[in-house]
């Protein structure tokens, strides 16, 4: 099969686009053809080996977080999913491998795409998805009324988070470059501060929550305008310790102590709650985001799709940043 893949980590040169044996599914797994995958920020992360304390990868490593596809093959012991079925998943995050003609997944990681909402929309949503979905309804907590600021509100992750709040009965703040402006309000952005331009701090602030995806100083900056009770999450800086013990590496809690004190002394004399989130693959959330967007609630903007023998250019692209919503790989 055709897929993309790193034989060692470091720079984008690395990254190569040839063939590769097909993967056989195991002991409750599910093999599909890929129909669609989306490119994540994590990608051109773990081919520069950032993450590879968190999880290291048998090479050569096919790259790619989350995809959609047909079921093609069942392992021993699935009984949830047949031959012939439209799914979705964020992968295991020990494996990966959307970026190739065919990916294994977990049952539990996997969900049916709903008539109506096509394999790359199903693929765009599902990592990005879940972390806004996450953050917002797990750790920030979001309700009627707070004033939650988004960062980043073009990107991936912000522009669903953006919706998923709305949805919530919060009041939106969002930044990003005046371009994106009017298309973020239409998602249901209240207020929109131009970050080349503007300050965020004198906009809105105080907030009750806030979801950051830049990290360094635009994080201290954002626990420092946040009310006192309030939370932050953030999913651009460095781990906290609990990461460790959630990737089972507990040895690792004291080196993640000593590289996030700064934002979590800065949310200690603020009085809000902080902590880093890595999200988690799970097929239940993946399914109820398909659903709102099969009626309508959601939407996922795909910037550009490549083919994927162009690949390594998306995750070129995905890199350099300015990247309006997603983009979609194809076989």
């Amino acid at each position: 099969m055709q897929a993309c893949y790193i034989k060692r980590y470091g720079n984008a040169d690395e990254v190569q686009v040839g063939e590769l044996p097909a993967p056989e599914p195991g002991p409750g797994e599910v093999l599909f053809r890929m129909e669609a995958a989306s490119v994540n920020p994590v990608d051109f992360k773990i081919r520069a080996g950032m993450l590879r304390a968190l999880q290291s990868y048998r090479m050569p490593a096919v790259l790619g977080n989350d995809a959609a596809g047909i079921v093609t093959a069942l392992g021993p012991g699935v009984a949830d999913f047949r031959v012939g079925d439209r799914v979705a998943a964020r992968l295991d995050k020990a494996r990966m491998g959307a970026f190739a003609g065919f990916v294994v997944a977990r049952p539990q990681h996997l969900a049916r795409i709903p008539e109506g909402v096509s394999f790359a929309q199903a693929a765009a949503v599902a990592l990005a998805g879940l972390t806004a979905w996450q953050c917002l309804g797990e750790v920030l907590r979001a309700g009627r009324g707070e004033r939650v600021l988004i960062h980043a509100g073009g990107g991936g992750v912000g522009h669903l988070a953006i919706q998923l709040a709305k949805g919530l009965g919060a009041h939106v703040t969002t930044t990003a470059s005046a371009a994106s402006h009017d298309w973020l309000r239409g998602l249901g952005a209240d207020h929109c501060v131009d970050y080349r331009h503007a300050d965020f701090t004198r906009e809105c602030a105080p907030f009750d929550a806030v979801l950051d995806t830049i990290g360094g100083d635009t994080l201290l900056r954002s626990i420092a305008h946040t009310r006192r009770g309030g939370c932050v999450v953030s999913v651009g800086d460095l781990p906290t310790p609990e990461v460790a013990a959630e990737f089972g590496k507990p040895w690792l809690a004291p080196v993640f102590w000593l590289l996030s004190r700064r934002p979590r002394a800065a949310a200690r004399r603020q009085g809000v709650g902080y902590r880093y989130w890595f999200m988690r693959e799970d097929g239940a959330q993946l399914a109820m985001l398909l659903d709102r967007l099969a009626r309508g609630e959601l939407q996922v903007h795909i910037e550009r799709e490549f083919p994927l023998a162009q690949a390594p250019e998306a995750l070129r692209l995905s890199e350099a940043g300015r990247v309006r919503g997603k983009l979609v790989i194809r076989p």
